[in-house]
Protein backbone atom coordinates (compact mmCIF):
# COMPACT_ATOMS: atom_id res chain seq x y z
CA UNK A 1 0.00 0.00 0.00
CA UNK A 2 1.17 3.74 -0.74
CA UNK A 3 -0.41 6.76 0.19
CA UNK A 4 -0.46 9.33 -2.04
CA UNK A 5 -1.47 13.30 -1.21
CA UNK A 6 -2.32 15.41 -3.89
CA UNK A 7 -1.64 18.75 -3.40
CA UNK A 8 -3.65 20.96 -5.03
CA UNK A 9 -2.79 24.75 -4.51
CA UNK A 10 -3.24 28.22 -5.73
CA UNK A 11 0.51 29.68 -6.13
CA UNK A 12 0.67 33.36 -7.50
CA UNK A 13 2.93 34.04 -10.37
CA UNK A 14 6.50 35.80 -9.14
CA UNK A 15 5.89 35.17 -5.69
CA UNK A 16 8.28 32.44 -5.22
CA UNK A 17 8.70 32.57 -1.43
CA UNK A 18 5.28 32.90 -0.93
CA UNK A 19 4.89 29.72 -3.10
CA UNK A 20 7.50 28.20 -1.15
CA UNK A 21 6.15 29.15 2.17
CA UNK A 22 2.51 27.39 0.67
CA UNK A 23 4.46 23.90 -0.26
CA UNK A 24 6.12 23.83 3.33
CA UNK A 25 2.44 24.43 4.52
CA UNK A 26 0.17 21.51 3.10
CA UNK A 27 3.41 19.09 2.98
CA UNK A 28 3.08 19.90 7.07
CA UNK A 29 -0.30 18.98 6.78
CA UNK A 30 0.09 15.35 5.45
CA UNK A 31 3.57 14.38 5.62
CA UNK A 32 2.43 12.14 8.46
CA UNK A 33 0.18 10.29 6.40
CA UNK A 34 1.35 10.02 2.97
CA UNK A 35 4.78 8.23 1.41
CA UNK A 36 4.08 10.80 -1.95
CA UNK A 37 3.26 14.61 -1.81
CA UNK A 38 3.34 15.49 -5.28
CA UNK A 39 2.39 19.52 -5.81
CA UNK A 40 0.90 20.86 -9.53
CA UNK A 41 3.29 22.25 -12.55
CA UNK A 42 5.65 25.09 -12.20
CA UNK A 43 3.93 25.20 -8.33
CA UNK A 44 7.40 26.98 -7.58
CA UNK A 45 7.54 29.97 -10.07
CA UNK A 46 3.33 30.11 -10.76
CA UNK A 47 1.69 29.24 -13.89
CA UNK A 48 2.12 30.92 -16.79
CA UNK A 49 5.14 32.92 -15.92
CA UNK A 50 4.90 33.70 -19.43
CA UNK A 51 8.28 36.27 -19.69
CA UNK A 52 9.26 36.10 -16.86
CA UNK A 53 11.31 32.81 -17.79
CA UNK A 54 13.00 35.36 -20.41
CA UNK A 55 14.86 37.13 -17.12
CA UNK A 56 17.74 35.05 -15.68
CA UNK A 57 16.73 36.96 -12.38
CA UNK A 58 13.83 35.47 -12.06
CA UNK A 59 14.93 31.76 -12.93
CA UNK A 60 17.88 31.92 -10.52
CA UNK A 61 15.63 32.86 -7.69
CA UNK A 62 13.55 29.60 -8.88
CA UNK A 63 16.61 27.62 -8.88
CA UNK A 64 17.39 29.08 -5.10
CA UNK A 65 14.04 28.00 -4.05
CA UNK A 66 14.21 24.82 -5.33
CA UNK A 67 17.92 24.78 -3.18
CA UNK A 68 15.56 25.94 0.16
CA UNK A 69 13.35 23.66 -0.55
CA UNK A 70 15.65 21.00 0.00
CA UNK A 71 17.24 22.03 2.92
CA UNK A 72 13.86 22.96 4.47
CA UNK A 73 12.74 19.27 4.14
CA UNK A 74 16.27 17.33 4.94
CA UNK A 75 13.80 15.70 8.00
CA UNK A 76 10.94 15.11 6.15
CA UNK A 77 10.64 10.77 5.82
CA UNK A 78 7.87 11.79 2.44
CA UNK A 79 8.74 11.35 -1.27
CA UNK A 80 7.79 15.63 -2.42
CA UNK A 81 7.31 15.98 -6.15
CA UNK A 82 7.25 19.36 -6.92
CA UNK A 83 6.91 21.33 -10.69
CA UNK A 84 9.36 24.20 -11.34
CA UNK A 85 11.35 25.99 -13.90
CA UNK A 86 14.87 24.09 -13.86
CA UNK A 87 17.90 25.53 -15.79
CA UNK A 88 20.11 22.58 -16.56
CA UNK A 89 21.97 24.38 -19.58
CA UNK A 90 18.74 25.21 -20.65
CA UNK A 91 15.79 25.95 -19.51
CA UNK A 92 13.02 22.89 -18.86
CA UNK A 93 9.41 22.99 -17.16
CA UNK A 94 10.74 20.02 -15.11
CA UNK A 95 9.29 18.30 -12.25
CA UNK A 96 11.84 17.46 -8.82
CA UNK A 97 11.52 14.39 -6.63
CA UNK A 98 13.27 15.26 -3.34
CA UNK A 99 13.32 12.85 0.11
CA UNK A 100 15.28 13.81 2.90
CA UNK A 101 16.44 16.99 1.29
CA UNK A 102 18.34 15.05 -1.38
CA UNK A 103 17.47 15.24 -4.60
CA UNK A 104 16.43 11.52 -5.91
CA UNK A 105 15.17 12.40 -9.40
CA UNK A 106 14.14 15.21 -12.19
CA UNK A 107 11.96 14.69 -15.03
CA UNK A 108 11.83 17.95 -17.72
CA UNK A 109 8.61 17.86 -19.32
CA UNK A 110 8.91 16.38 -23.01
CA UNK A 111 5.74 17.37 -24.81
CA UNK A 112 5.16 21.25 -25.12
CA UNK A 113 1.97 22.89 -25.77
CA UNK A 114 1.99 25.44 -28.42
CA UNK A 115 -1.70 26.43 -29.18
CA UNK A 116 -4.84 28.07 -27.95
CA UNK A 117 -3.39 29.75 -24.44
CA UNK A 118 0.12 28.20 -24.27
CA UNK A 119 3.50 29.53 -25.79
CA UNK A 120 5.58 26.63 -24.15
CA UNK A 121 8.04 26.70 -27.29
CA UNK A 122 8.81 29.73 -26.61
CA UNK A 123 10.19 29.41 -23.01
CA UNK A 124 11.99 25.67 -23.15
CA UNK A 125 13.56 22.93 -24.03
CA UNK A 126 11.72 19.39 -24.83
CA UNK A 127 12.81 16.88 -22.09
CA UNK A 128 14.37 13.69 -23.71
CA UNK A 129 14.58 11.30 -20.56
CA UNK A 130 12.06 9.17 -18.85
CA UNK A 131 12.07 9.19 -15.14
CA UNK A 132 11.71 6.12 -12.50
CA UNK A 133 11.78 5.96 -8.89
CA UNK A 134 11.49 2.66 -6.78
CA UNK A 135 9.26 2.56 -3.31
CA UNK A 136 8.94 -0.01 -1.23
CA UNK A 137 9.83 -2.54 -4.22
CA UNK A 138 6.75 -0.54 -6.32
CA UNK A 139 7.93 1.65 -9.78
CA UNK A 140 6.98 5.36 -10.07
CA UNK A 141 6.94 7.03 -13.25
CA UNK A 142 6.58 10.60 -13.69
CA UNK A 143 5.02 13.14 -16.70
CA UNK A 144 4.13 16.47 -16.76
CA UNK A 145 0.60 17.90 -18.26
CA UNK A 146 0.49 17.19 -21.84
CA UNK A 147 2.39 14.46 -21.74
CA UNK A 148 -0.10 12.46 -20.76
CA UNK A 149 -2.25 13.34 -23.84
CA UNK A 150 0.15 11.49 -25.96
CA UNK A 151 -0.27 7.14 -25.03
CA UNK A 152 3.09 6.45 -27.17
CA UNK A 153 5.23 8.89 -24.94
CA UNK A 154 7.71 8.77 -22.36
CA UNK A 155 5.29 7.85 -19.55
CA UNK A 156 4.84 4.73 -21.90
CA UNK A 157 8.40 3.66 -21.78
CA UNK A 158 8.67 4.07 -17.88
CA UNK A 159 5.34 1.66 -17.44
CA UNK A 160 6.79 -0.79 -20.01
CA UNK A 161 9.83 -0.69 -17.61
CA UNK A 162 7.72 -1.90 -14.84
CA UNK A 163 6.55 1.64 -13.09
CA UNK A 164 2.83 0.47 -11.82
CA UNK A 165 2.22 4.22 -10.50
CA UNK A 166 2.23 7.07 -13.03
CA UNK A 167 2.39 10.84 -11.18
CA UNK A 168 1.67 13.27 -13.51
CA UNK A 169 1.09 16.79 -12.40
CA UNK A 170 -0.69 19.52 -14.05
CA UNK A 171 -1.30 23.35 -14.92
CA UNK A 172 -4.53 22.58 -16.94
CA UNK A 173 -6.63 25.64 -17.20
CA UNK A 174 -10.51 25.33 -17.64
CA UNK A 175 -13.21 25.78 -19.88
CA UNK A 176 -16.57 24.70 -20.09
CA UNK A 177 -16.53 20.96 -21.30
CA UNK A 178 -12.82 20.54 -20.32
CA UNK A 179 -13.31 18.32 -17.39
CA UNK A 180 -15.30 15.72 -18.97
CA UNK A 181 -12.94 15.14 -21.36
CA UNK A 182 -9.59 15.61 -19.20
CA UNK A 183 -11.17 13.24 -17.14
CA UNK A 184 -11.72 10.89 -19.89
CA UNK A 185 -8.17 10.55 -21.44
CA UNK A 186 -6.89 10.50 -17.65
CA UNK A 187 -8.98 6.99 -17.28
CA UNK A 188 -7.81 5.83 -20.81
CA UNK A 189 -3.97 6.00 -19.42
CA UNK A 190 -5.03 4.04 -16.81
CA UNK A 191 -6.66 1.21 -18.17
CA UNK A 192 -4.18 1.24 -21.30
CA UNK A 193 -1.16 1.07 -19.18
CA UNK A 194 -3.00 -1.21 -16.16
CA UNK A 195 -1.46 0.94 -13.94
CA UNK A 196 -2.79 3.87 -11.48
CA UNK A 197 -2.40 7.28 -12.46
CA UNK A 198 -2.21 10.85 -9.92
CA UNK A 199 -3.17 13.55 -11.51
CA UNK A 200 -2.30 16.73 -9.33
CA UNK A 201 -3.87 19.83 -11.20
CA UNK A 202 -3.63 23.84 -10.31
CA UNK A 203 -6.38 25.53 -8.69
CA UNK A 204 -6.75 29.77 -9.25
CA UNK A 205 -7.01 32.30 -11.29
CA UNK A 206 -4.17 34.19 -13.45
CA UNK A 207 -5.29 36.73 -15.55
CA UNK A 208 -7.75 35.58 -18.08
CA UNK A 209 -7.45 31.50 -17.32
CA UNK A 210 -8.42 30.15 -14.18
CA UNK A 211 -7.79 26.48 -13.18
CA UNK A 212 -10.21 24.58 -11.69
CA UNK A 213 -8.36 21.83 -9.56
CA UNK A 214 -10.42 18.37 -9.92
CA UNK A 215 -7.48 16.70 -9.20
CA UNK A 216 -8.07 12.95 -9.21
CA UNK A 217 -6.71 9.13 -8.82
CA UNK A 218 -7.61 6.60 -11.56
CA UNK A 219 -7.19 3.05 -10.84
CA UNK A 220 -5.99 0.55 -13.40
CA UNK A 221 -9.45 -1.04 -14.21
CA UNK A 222 -10.06 3.43 -15.43
CA UNK A 223 -12.19 4.01 -12.39
CA UNK A 224 -12.06 7.32 -11.06
CA UNK A 225 -10.77 6.48 -7.28
CA UNK A 226 -10.89 9.96 -5.78
CA UNK A 227 -11.36 13.71 -6.83
CA UNK A 228 -10.44 17.04 -5.22
CA UNK A 229 -12.68 20.05 -4.92
CA UNK A 230 -13.50 22.08 -7.66
CA UNK A 231 -12.15 25.79 -7.74
CA UNK A 232 -10.76 25.66 -4.42
CA UNK A 233 -7.58 24.64 -2.81
CA UNK A 234 -7.56 21.30 -1.66
CA UNK A 235 -5.28 18.51 -0.16
CA UNK A 236 -6.23 14.84 -1.00
CA UNK A 237 -4.84 11.81 0.20
CA UNK A 238 -5.31 7.91 -1.12
CA UNK A 239 -4.02 4.91 -0.08
CA UNK A 240 -3.39 2.79 -2.97
CA UNK A 241 -3.66 -1.12 -3.51
CA UNK A 242 -0.66 -1.35 -5.79
CA UNK A 243 -0.37 -5.02 -5.76
CA UNK A 244 -3.86 -4.55 -7.69
CA UNK A 245 -1.89 -3.46 -10.74
CA UNK A 246 0.51 -7.16 -10.80
CA UNK A 247 -2.60 -8.83 -10.23
CA UNK A 248 -4.13 -7.36 -13.42
CA UNK A 249 -1.72 -7.20 -15.74
CA UNK A 250 -1.05 -11.17 -14.42
CA UNK A 251 -4.13 -11.60 -16.27
CA UNK A 252 -3.52 -9.17 -19.35
CA UNK A 253 -1.16 -10.47 -21.90
CA UNK A 254 -1.11 -6.72 -23.44
CA UNK A 255 1.52 -5.15 -21.25
CA UNK A 256 3.41 -8.28 -21.23
CA UNK A 257 3.70 -8.40 -24.73
CA UNK A 258 4.30 -4.91 -25.28
CA UNK A 259 7.27 -4.55 -22.57
CA UNK A 260 9.01 -7.21 -24.25
CA UNK A 261 10.21 -4.65 -27.06
CA UNK A 262 11.82 -1.98 -24.44
CA UNK A 263 14.99 -1.90 -22.55
CA UNK A 264 13.83 -1.26 -19.07
CA UNK A 265 15.02 1.43 -17.05
CA UNK A 266 16.81 1.30 -13.98
CA UNK A 267 14.92 3.37 -11.25
CA UNK A 268 17.10 6.75 -10.44
CA UNK A 269 16.51 5.72 -6.48
CA UNK A 270 15.17 2.88 -4.46
CA UNK A 271 13.63 3.92 -1.15
CA UNK A 272 11.88 2.13 1.53
CA UNK A 273 9.27 3.93 4.08
CA UNK A 274 7.17 2.49 7.06
CA UNK A 275 3.88 1.65 6.40
CA UNK A 276 1.38 4.50 7.00
CA UNK A 277 -2.41 4.29 8.28
CA UNK A 278 -4.97 3.37 5.50
CA UNK A 279 -6.84 6.56 4.24
CA UNK A 280 -10.19 6.07 2.27
CA UNK A 281 -10.70 7.71 -0.79
CA UNK A 282 -12.82 11.21 -1.06
CA UNK A 283 -14.40 11.57 -4.21
CA UNK A 284 -15.89 15.16 -4.44
CA UNK A 285 -19.10 15.81 -6.72
CA UNK A 286 -18.00 17.74 -9.80
CA UNK A 287 -20.04 20.50 -10.52
CA UNK A 288 -21.07 21.11 -13.56
CA UNK A 289 -23.80 23.54 -15.92
CA UNK A 290 -24.16 26.70 -14.46
CA UNK A 291 -22.69 26.61 -11.12
CA UNK A 292 -19.52 25.40 -12.95
CA UNK A 293 -19.59 28.50 -14.69
CA UNK A 294 -20.22 30.72 -12.32
CA UNK A 295 -17.43 29.37 -9.82
CA UNK A 296 -14.86 30.06 -12.63
CA UNK A 297 -16.06 33.25 -13.06
CA UNK A 298 -16.08 33.95 -8.71
CA UNK A 299 -12.74 32.33 -8.93
CA UNK A 300 -11.00 34.11 -11.25
CA UNK A 301 -12.29 37.73 -10.50
CA UNK A 302 -11.19 36.79 -6.53
CA UNK A 303 -7.37 36.04 -7.80
CA UNK A 304 -7.54 38.92 -10.45
CA UNK A 305 -8.43 41.56 -7.59
CA UNK A 306 -6.98 40.39 -4.94
CA UNK A 307 -3.47 38.83 -6.36
CA UNK A 308 -3.02 42.31 -8.19
CA UNK A 309 -3.52 44.09 -4.85
CA UNK A 310 -6.81 45.55 -4.90
CA UNK A 311 -9.29 44.61 -1.50
CA UNK A 312 -12.30 46.49 -3.36
CA UNK A 313 -13.94 46.94 -6.46
CA UNK A 314 -16.00 49.78 -8.51
CA UNK A 315 -18.59 49.01 -11.50
CA UNK A 316 -21.81 50.86 -12.99
CA UNK A 317 -25.36 49.41 -12.08
CA UNK A 318 -27.52 50.54 -14.65
CA UNK A 319 -30.78 47.71 -13.56
CA UNK A 320 -29.64 45.50 -16.43
CA UNK A 321 -28.94 41.98 -16.80
CA UNK A 322 -25.22 42.36 -17.36
CA UNK A 323 -24.66 45.04 -14.45
CA UNK A 324 -26.30 42.71 -12.35
CA UNK A 325 -25.01 39.45 -13.00
CA UNK A 326 -21.39 41.05 -12.64
CA UNK A 327 -22.35 42.94 -9.10
CA UNK A 328 -23.43 39.34 -8.29
CA UNK A 329 -19.77 37.54 -9.01
CA UNK A 330 -18.11 40.62 -7.42
CA UNK A 331 -19.85 40.37 -4.10
CA UNK A 332 -19.42 36.70 -4.20
CA UNK A 333 -16.02 36.86 -4.84
CA UNK A 334 -15.01 39.40 -2.19
CA UNK A 335 -17.98 40.20 -0.06
CA UNK A 336 -20.58 42.79 0.06
CA UNK A 337 -18.48 45.00 1.59
CA UNK A 338 -16.16 45.18 -0.96
CA UNK A 339 -18.37 46.32 -3.51
CA UNK A 340 -19.54 49.56 -4.85
CA UNK A 341 -22.20 49.93 -6.71
CA UNK A 342 -22.92 53.56 -9.17
CA UNK A 343 -26.38 54.08 -10.67
CA UNK A 344 -25.19 57.13 -13.44
CA UNK A 345 -28.57 57.92 -14.67
CA UNK A 346 -29.32 60.78 -17.85
CA UNK A 347 -32.35 61.81 -19.58
CA UNK A 348 -32.97 58.58 -21.09
CA UNK A 349 -32.82 56.18 -18.16
CA UNK A 350 -36.35 54.90 -17.12
CA UNK A 351 -37.43 54.81 -13.39
CA UNK A 352 -37.54 50.83 -13.58
CA UNK A 353 -33.55 50.82 -13.98
CA UNK A 354 -32.94 52.86 -10.73
CA UNK A 355 -35.49 50.77 -8.69
CA UNK A 356 -33.82 47.81 -10.20
CA UNK A 357 -30.56 48.88 -9.34
CA UNK A 358 -31.33 49.62 -5.96
CA UNK A 359 -33.51 46.37 -5.09
CA UNK A 360 -30.16 44.69 -6.58
CA UNK A 361 -27.56 46.89 -3.69
CA UNK A 362 -29.95 45.96 -0.78
CA UNK A 363 -30.23 42.50 -1.76
CA UNK A 364 -26.58 42.03 -2.34
CA UNK A 365 -25.86 44.46 0.63
CA UNK A 366 -23.39 46.65 -1.26
CA UNK A 367 -23.11 50.28 -1.28
CA UNK A 368 -25.17 52.27 -3.96
CA UNK A 369 -24.54 55.75 -5.31
CA UNK A 370 -26.45 57.82 -7.82
CA UNK A 371 -24.25 59.77 -10.09
CA UNK A 372 -26.50 61.88 -12.67
CA UNK A 373 -24.63 62.69 -15.81
CA UNK A 374 -27.21 64.82 -17.87
CA UNK A 375 -25.16 67.85 -16.66
CA UNK A 376 -22.04 66.95 -17.91
CA UNK A 377 -24.00 65.74 -21.39
CA UNK A 378 -24.88 68.62 -21.57
CA UNK A 379 -21.69 70.53 -20.69
CA UNK A 380 -20.43 68.23 -23.83
CA UNK A 381 -22.83 69.55 -26.17
CA UNK A 382 -22.71 72.88 -25.62
CA UNK A 383 -18.71 73.07 -25.89
CA UNK A 384 -18.81 71.03 -29.25
CA UNK A 385 -21.08 73.27 -30.83
CA UNK A 386 -18.64 75.98 -31.92
CA UNK A 387 -16.61 73.36 -33.32
CA UNK A 388 -19.95 70.90 -35.17
CA UNK A 389 -22.84 73.51 -35.12
CA UNK A 390 -26.30 72.71 -33.87
CA UNK A 391 -26.48 68.95 -35.55
CA UNK A 392 -28.84 66.05 -34.94
CA UNK A 393 -28.77 63.54 -32.02
CA UNK A 394 -26.76 60.37 -33.42
CA UNK A 395 -24.48 57.50 -32.13
CA UNK A 396 -21.80 59.70 -30.93
CA UNK A 397 -24.16 61.08 -28.78
CA UNK A 398 -24.91 57.91 -27.02
CA UNK A 399 -21.57 56.80 -26.95
CA UNK A 400 -20.64 60.14 -24.78
CA UNK A 401 -23.15 59.49 -22.18
CA UNK A 402 -21.42 55.62 -22.14
CA UNK A 403 -18.11 57.57 -21.52
CA UNK A 404 -18.96 59.89 -19.70
CA UNK A 405 -19.97 56.83 -17.02
CA UNK A 406 -16.81 55.35 -17.45
CA UNK A 407 -14.65 59.00 -17.17
CA UNK A 408 -16.38 58.64 -13.27
CA UNK A 409 -15.73 54.81 -12.42
CA UNK A 410 -12.32 55.46 -12.96
CA UNK A 411 -12.13 59.02 -10.98
CA UNK A 412 -13.63 56.69 -8.07
CA UNK A 413 -11.26 54.48 -8.90
CA UNK A 414 -8.24 56.82 -8.52
CA UNK A 415 -10.12 58.61 -5.38
CA UNK A 416 -10.77 55.13 -3.50
CA UNK A 417 -8.46 52.41 -4.66
CA UNK A 418 -11.28 50.58 -5.83
CA UNK A 419 -10.64 48.70 -9.38
CA UNK A 420 -12.89 49.07 -11.81
CA UNK A 421 -15.12 45.98 -13.36
CA UNK A 422 -16.26 46.09 -16.69
CA UNK A 423 -19.88 44.80 -17.28
CA UNK A 424 -19.75 44.09 -20.99
CA UNK A 425 -20.24 40.24 -22.42
CA UNK A 426 -18.79 38.45 -25.33
CA UNK A 427 -21.55 38.98 -27.44
CA UNK A 428 -20.90 42.54 -27.14
CA UNK A 429 -17.55 42.50 -27.53
CA UNK A 430 -17.38 40.04 -30.73
CA UNK A 431 -20.14 42.23 -32.49
CA UNK A 432 -18.92 46.06 -31.15
CA UNK A 433 -22.05 46.23 -29.32
CA UNK A 434 -20.26 48.56 -26.46
CA UNK A 435 -18.52 51.33 -26.31
CA UNK A 436 -14.55 51.82 -26.59
CA UNK A 437 -13.66 53.74 -23.87
CA UNK A 438 -16.95 53.99 -22.11
CA UNK A 439 -18.89 50.58 -21.01
CA UNK A 440 -16.06 48.07 -21.83
CA UNK A 441 -13.29 49.96 -20.02
CA UNK A 442 -12.24 48.44 -16.56
CA UNK A 443 -9.64 46.81 -15.02
CA UNK A 444 -11.21 43.83 -15.69
CA UNK A 445 -13.73 41.99 -17.15
CA UNK A 446 -15.68 38.94 -15.46
CA UNK A 447 -18.27 38.51 -18.88
CA UNK A 448 -15.52 38.88 -21.49
CA UNK A 449 -16.28 35.35 -22.39
CA UNK A 450 -19.97 34.59 -21.38
CA UNK A 451 -22.43 34.99 -24.29
CA UNK A 452 -25.27 37.30 -23.38
CA UNK A 453 -27.98 33.88 -23.32
CA UNK A 454 -25.45 32.21 -20.63
CA UNK A 455 -25.82 35.48 -18.89
CA UNK A 456 -29.00 34.98 -18.45
CA UNK A 457 -28.88 31.55 -17.84
CA UNK A 458 -26.16 32.53 -15.08
CA UNK A 459 -28.61 35.05 -13.06
CA UNK A 460 -31.19 32.43 -13.09
CA UNK A 461 -28.72 30.08 -11.20
CA UNK A 462 -27.31 32.64 -9.22
CA UNK A 463 -31.12 33.81 -7.65
CA UNK A 464 -31.35 29.96 -7.15
CA UNK A 465 -28.38 30.21 -4.78
CA UNK A 466 -30.05 33.18 -3.09
CA UNK A 467 -32.53 35.60 -4.84
CA UNK A 468 -30.72 38.85 -6.09
CA UNK A 469 -31.78 39.91 -9.49
CA UNK A 470 -35.24 41.76 -9.16
CA UNK A 471 -37.72 39.58 -11.58
CA UNK A 472 -37.90 42.51 -13.66
CA UNK A 473 -34.06 42.04 -14.77
CA UNK A 474 -35.15 39.08 -16.65
CA UNK A 475 -38.42 39.60 -18.45
CA UNK A 476 -38.02 43.63 -19.68
CA UNK A 477 -35.86 44.05 -23.14
CA UNK A 478 -32.10 44.27 -23.41
CA UNK A 479 -30.94 47.95 -23.69
CA UNK A 480 -28.43 50.43 -23.14
CA UNK A 481 -30.63 53.21 -22.65
CA UNK A 482 -28.72 55.79 -24.79
CA UNK A 483 -31.51 57.36 -26.55
CA UNK A 484 -35.72 57.17 -26.09
CA UNK A 485 -37.23 53.48 -26.83
CA UNK A 486 -33.62 52.01 -27.49
CA UNK A 487 -33.24 47.86 -27.28
CA UNK A 488 -30.09 45.89 -28.30
CA UNK A 489 -32.61 43.94 -31.19
CA UNK A 490 -32.39 47.64 -32.83
CA UNK A 491 -29.00 46.94 -34.12
CA UNK A 492 -28.47 43.20 -33.50
CA UNK A 493 -30.20 39.80 -34.12
CA UNK A 494 -32.18 38.00 -31.22
CA UNK A 495 -29.62 36.97 -28.71
CA UNK A 496 -31.20 33.23 -29.88
CA UNK A 497 -30.03 33.28 -33.06
CA UNK A 498 -27.14 35.46 -32.45
CA UNK A 499 -25.22 33.55 -30.00
CA UNK A 500 -24.85 30.23 -31.99
CA UNK A 501 -23.74 32.05 -34.84
CA UNK A 502 -21.01 33.52 -32.84
CA UNK A 503 -20.01 30.00 -31.45
CA UNK A 504 -19.94 28.92 -34.70
CA UNK A 505 -17.74 31.03 -36.33
CA UNK A 506 -15.30 31.72 -33.23
CA UNK A 507 -15.36 28.97 -31.59
CA UNK A 508 -15.83 25.95 -34.48
CA UNK A 509 -13.79 28.25 -37.12
CA UNK A 510 -16.56 28.11 -39.86
CA UNK A 511 -17.40 29.81 -42.60
CA UNK A 512 -20.37 32.14 -43.67
CA UNK A 513 -21.56 29.15 -46.05
CA UNK A 514 -20.86 26.27 -43.45
CA UNK A 515 -23.41 28.53 -40.93
CA UNK A 516 -25.89 28.93 -43.56
CA UNK A 517 -25.77 25.30 -43.79
CA UNK A 518 -26.83 25.11 -40.42
CA UNK A 519 -29.67 26.85 -41.05
CA UNK A 520 -29.17 30.05 -40.42
CA UNK A 521 -30.28 33.20 -43.08
CA UNK A 522 -27.58 34.33 -45.03
CA UNK A 523 -27.96 37.95 -44.71
CA UNK A 524 -28.13 37.80 -40.88
CA UNK A 525 -24.97 35.72 -41.02
CA UNK A 526 -23.19 37.81 -43.37
CA UNK A 527 -23.72 41.14 -41.11
CA UNK A 528 -23.11 39.37 -38.23
CA UNK A 529 -19.79 38.27 -39.38
CA UNK A 530 -18.68 41.86 -40.82
CA UNK A 531 -19.12 43.13 -37.37
CA UNK A 532 -17.03 40.55 -35.69
CA UNK A 533 -14.42 41.88 -38.19
CA UNK A 534 -15.09 45.52 -37.99
CA UNK A 535 -14.74 45.28 -34.08
CA UNK A 536 -11.16 43.79 -33.70
CA UNK A 537 -9.53 47.26 -33.02
CA UNK A 538 -11.92 47.37 -29.84
CA UNK A 539 -11.11 44.02 -28.74
CA UNK A 540 -7.43 44.75 -28.95
CA UNK A 541 -8.46 47.81 -26.41
CA UNK A 542 -10.37 45.31 -23.95
CA UNK A 543 -9.48 44.71 -20.40
CA UNK A 544 -8.64 41.22 -19.90
CA UNK A 545 -10.76 38.83 -18.43
CA UNK A 546 -12.18 34.74 -17.20
CA UNK A 547 -11.74 32.63 -20.34
CA UNK A 548 -14.61 29.64 -19.61
CA UNK A 549 -15.03 28.77 -23.67
CA UNK A 550 -12.79 26.94 -25.43
CA UNK A 551 -11.92 30.01 -27.82
CA UNK A 552 -11.97 33.22 -25.74
CA UNK A 553 -10.64 36.76 -27.01
CA UNK A 554 -7.35 37.16 -25.58
CA UNK A 555 -4.31 34.92 -26.38
CA UNK A 556 -6.95 32.03 -27.37
CA UNK A 557 -7.82 35.10 -30.64
CA UNK A 558 -4.58 36.21 -32.63
CA UNK A 559 -6.44 38.11 -35.59
CA UNK A 560 -4.70 41.21 -37.04
CA UNK A 561 -6.47 44.03 -36.76
CA UNK A 562 -5.43 45.22 -39.96
CA UNK A 563 -7.08 42.84 -42.11
CA UNK A 564 -9.23 42.66 -45.53
CA UNK A 565 -9.89 38.88 -45.65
Amino acid sequence: MLNVSLAQINPTVGDIEGNLKKIESFLKECEEKSHIVVFPELALSGYPPEDLLLRTDFIRECMSALEELRRRTEKVETLLVVGTPYYEGDLYNSLVVLYRGERVGIYHKGRLPNYSVFDEVRYFREGERPLVVELNSYKIGFSICEDIWYPDHLERYAVLSGAELIININASPYHIGKHTFREGFVRARAEDNLCFVVYTNLVGGQDELVFDGRSMVVDPLGKVLARARAFEEDLLTVSLDMEMVRRRRLLDLRWRNASKEVEPIEPSASLNLPQKPYTEPRLEESPTDEKEIYSALVLGTRDYVRKNGFEKVVLGLSGGMDSSLTACIATDALGSENVLGVFMPSRFSSRESYEDAKELSENLGIELHTVPIDEVYTSYYNELIPVLGEIEFDTADENIQARIRANILFYLSNKLGHMVLSTSNKSESATGYTTIYGDMSGGFAPLKDVYKTTVYRLGKYRNSVSPAIPDRVFKKPPSAELRPGQTDQDTLPPYDILDPILKLYIEENMSLEEIVARGFEKDTVSRVIKMVRKAEYKRKQAPIGVKITPRAFGKDWRMPVVNRF
